[in-house]
């Protein structure tokens, strides 16, 4: 039996909070700043650091093609008798998947050819079909990864999308083949056609402080807390990892940790063009050669050697380093009996946990009541007992397997599948190594042994935890918190688990129970050879049928099997959007059969002729970045105190039961340190009301934070991250016969800066009933997801 040297220092963490450090650092160098309403700065402050005249031209949005080549999609019919199946991205309009079944495969090479290596049939596969995928120039575009094998021989080549040799985050695409080239499907997500400068205007060094700077702000602690590695140029599109669309970025990309190893391992992607922090979470996972430690209630990671191979009973009596250092033998010899796998990076890493750890001083509480991977190591706080808790352990651990293998985002949909693969995993290794209590109450109980903390999560009722059991259910979280709800959506994925494994009725289904050892095979060969960085849950949706199909007569699975794979992800409406949607535009009118008659409109086309503002360094009227058709109007967040607005220069006189409708699309600083309110005055300015009260659809996100100077701290507005343009309607009839005018007015506090407010296509109007004779003015197109 192979030897497992166990380092054991726990620091382990499942809590379902992303910081523990208050929000009171304030960044150096930023001075407060005042301005008056007449747009000059108040006597005897500093004037504001101001966007830099020669503003970028904007790359805008990805656009989705018309269709798709329908030549090229005849001939995928063709070669598999019409069983081929094709999802498309629901933001690029692209392919993301190609599949078939173990009857029909696909081929690019001539007839009666066979390329034996696999990177060069991929390639030439994806040379004839990358168009599809919104591929231009796959040799150009694609660098290889790495090439795996499975135990059924097939081979799948992942590939890294590249743009002039610069890489696309979660741009990536693997293509599955047989020993003879034929593929049998081909998944992933690619950027099409970016469009953005190469040439970064800020250096790697400023990129670094502008992270240091606002994760000193983020988690309260002095800019030299922190550590990172030299930052790399990446390109960054929000719609290869979020809901919605964005604006495609030159980054530098960092990995920022600290000094004395607090759980921070924060991913950081700094414009590389204006200096803006586009996004930024924490990476620390919360909520056999083993070595065991205990830090003794500090912050010294590893800490004191208290388990080994030598001495695997901890003879000093520690009973969480009993149980740290037994579980994660148990999660070692479960992967090995399973998958053949040696230790978490498949290459016979040492699993290395602490226990007892407590953060630095002024960091946290100790007892620490976390555990966590840190991308090295597990480590647990002992406020309550997580070590002692076995599916904890194997949990957090596949944190581990996941970063090595996936390298699942922790963040939105992929972070939600991370977090249940870590689920799954962690509950297989309780239901299998004979230890605790697997009885019918508690079988699928996530932390059930938590000493003086119990269950967290439950995969067989998900809602009994308020996560949702499938897409459409009212606990499917939407917003930004929680990295988007890696926690809190995991339940989706969960919940298929529970259905595949024991069975079971539910949303109109009826799964049969495939027993933990099919369900095992399947979601391993998903996890390890098929699921990219940025994958949602659509692409599980695919990729678990498909995975199935191909592991046809492996472990006992039958086609049959498939199908009830199949089933359970339908039960949990894996390939649908969540019910509260993404994006959405609000409908011009309400009510069905009616077209809108226009009062006012302005789509920004003339500048800002018809509008005043109080500060034309903040507002301007870019080109690209535009609703319809190439302008809006652009208000930049900043990085200092500052009260600006867009204003209508003149009234306009309601009639009755008119309308305001209007796009927009925001990135306002972090969850709510900066934001947007839309106002109204109906005496010529004189005075200005809050408008949120009648906003119908899309209305305000929560209230701006009060702590670092904000003007328009504590009231309710737009926040954070729209994840492109939506539109808002508002009804105005209470207003009716007024002359009103409105105004859009950003409040930024006193560091650091973010894009800011797009506004366009701003309409008043009237609904009336459509007749042969009225022109509809043409509704908004609808896009995909909203946050």
């Amino acid at each position: 039996m192979k030897t497992h040297s166990v380092i054991l220092t726990v620091v382990l963490t499942l809590v379902f909070v992303l910081s523990p450090y208050p929000r009171n650092f304030v960044a150096p160098g930023a001075p407060p700043v005042a301005w008056a309403d007449d747009g000059t700065v108040e006597p005897g402050l500093p004037v504001p650091e101001a966007p830099p005249p020669d503003r970028p031209q904007w790359p805008g949005y990805v656009q989705a093609p018309a269709s798709l080549d329908p030549l090229l999609v005849e001939q995928l019919q063709r070669q598999t008798d019409g069983t081929i199946r094709l999802d498309i991205h629901p933001q690029t309009g692209y392919l993301r998947f190609i599949g078939t079944d173990p009857a029909h495969f696909l081929t690019a090479a001539p007839d009666g050819q066979v390329i034996v290596e696999p990177v060069a049939a991929a390639l030439t596969f994806l040379q004839q079909y990358g168009t599809l995928f919104g591929l231009s120039d796959p040799a150009q575009e694609l660098h290889v990864r790495h090439v795996r094998t499975s135990e059924t021989g097939r081979s799948f080549v992942r590939f890294q999308q590249v743009h002039a040799g610069i890489p696309i985050l979660a741009g990536e695409i693997i293509v599955e083949l047989d020993a003879e080239s034929h593929v049998y499907s081909v998944s992933g997500e690619i950027l099409p056609g970016p469009a953005v400068s190469l040439e970064p205007a800020i250096s790697a060094d400023a990129a670094r402080a502008k992270a240091f700077g606002i994760l000193g702000k983020e988690y309260g602690l002095p800019t030299d807390t922190f550590v990172t590695i030299t930052p790399t140029l990446w390109i960054y599109n929000p719609m290869l990892m979020a809901p919605g669309n964005g604006m495609t970025s030159l980054v530098w990309q960092l990995e920022v940790t600290t000094h004395d190893l607090a759980p921070i391992r924060e991913l950081v992607l700094v414009d590389a063009q204006r200096g803006i922090v586009l996004l930024h979470f924490n990476q620390v996972d919360t909520a056999r050669n083993r070595l065991t430690y205990t830090t003794n209630h500090s912050s010294t990671l590893p800490g004191t050697l208290v388990c080994n191979e030598s001495n695997p009973t901890c003879s000093g009596g520690d009973t969480h380093a009993v149980g740290a250092h037994v579980y994660a033998g148990h999660t070692y010899d479960f992967y090995t009996s399973y998958h053949g796998r040696d230790s978490i990076n498949g290459a016979g890493m040492s699993l290395i946990s602490s226990v007892h750890y407590c953060p630095p001083t002024g960091q946290g509480a100790c007892p620490y009541n976390n555990a966590f991977w840190n991308g090295s190591q597990m480590v647990y706080g002992d406020a309550v007992g997580y070590a002692l808790a076995d599916d904890v352990v194997a949990h957090e651990l596949t944190h581990g397997v996941t970063q090595y293998e996936s390298g699942l985002f922790y963040y939105y949909q992929s972070g939600a599948i991370n977090e249940s693969f870590s689920d799954l995993w962690g509950e297989f290794v309780d239901l299998t190594n004979g230890a605790g209590n697997d009885t019918a109450p508690v079988r699928w109980l996530l932390g059930e042994d938590i000493g003086g903390g119990g269950a967290i999560r439950n995969m067989q009722n998900p809602p009994a935890f308020q996560d949702p059991d499938k897409m459409t259910s009212v606990y499917y979280y939407t917003g930004t918190g929680d990295n988007g709800g890696v926690h809190y959506n995991s339940g989706v994925n969960n919940k298929a688990v529970f259905l595949m494994t024991d069975g079971g009725s539910f949303n109109g289904r009826t799964v049969t129970a495939l027993g933990i050892t099919k369900v095992a095979k399947i979601y391993y060969d998903v996890q390890t050879n098929r699921l990219a960085s940025g994958g949602d849950y659509g692409d599980l949706y695919n990729l678990l049928y498909q995975a199935c199909l191909s592991l046809v007569g492996t472990a006992g699975i039958t086609p049959a099997d498939c199908q009830e794979v199949r089933d359970a992800t339908d039960a949990v409406e894996m390939n649908l959007e969540p019910v509260s949607g993404y994006n959405t535009d609000a409908a011009l009118c309400p009510q069905a059969g009616q077209v809108p008659n226009t009062t006012y409109f302005d789509d920004f086309e003339g500048a800002l002729t018809n509008w005043i503002t109080n500060n034309a360094s903040i507002w301007t009227v870019p080109v690209g970045n535009a609703h319809s058709p190439i302008h809006s109007a652009w208000g930049y967040d900043p990085n200092v105190i500052l009260d600006t607005y867009l204003a209508m220069a003149s009234g306009v006189s309601l009639p009755p039961n008119a309308y305001l409708h209007f796009a927009h699309a925001y990135f306002f600083e972090g969850a709510n340190y900066d934001g947007g309110v839309l106002e109204y005055s109906i005496n010529g300015g004189s005075t200005w009301t809050d408008a949120g009260s009648f906003i119908q659809v899309n209305g305000y996100d929560g209230a701006i934070g009060t702590g670092y100077g904000n003007p328009l701290g504590g009231r309710q507005a737009f926040l954070a991250d729209s994840h492109g343009y939506i539109s808002s309607r508002l009804t105005l009839a209470s207003l009716a016969g007024q002359s009103i005018r409105f105004r859009w007015r950003i409040g930024s506090d006193n560091a650091y800066d973010d894009w800011g407010w797009f506004i366009d296509d701003v309409r008043i109007y009237t609904c009336v009933n459509a007749t042969p004779s009225a022109t509809p003015t043409p509704s908004p197109p609808t896009s995909t997801r909203r946050r």
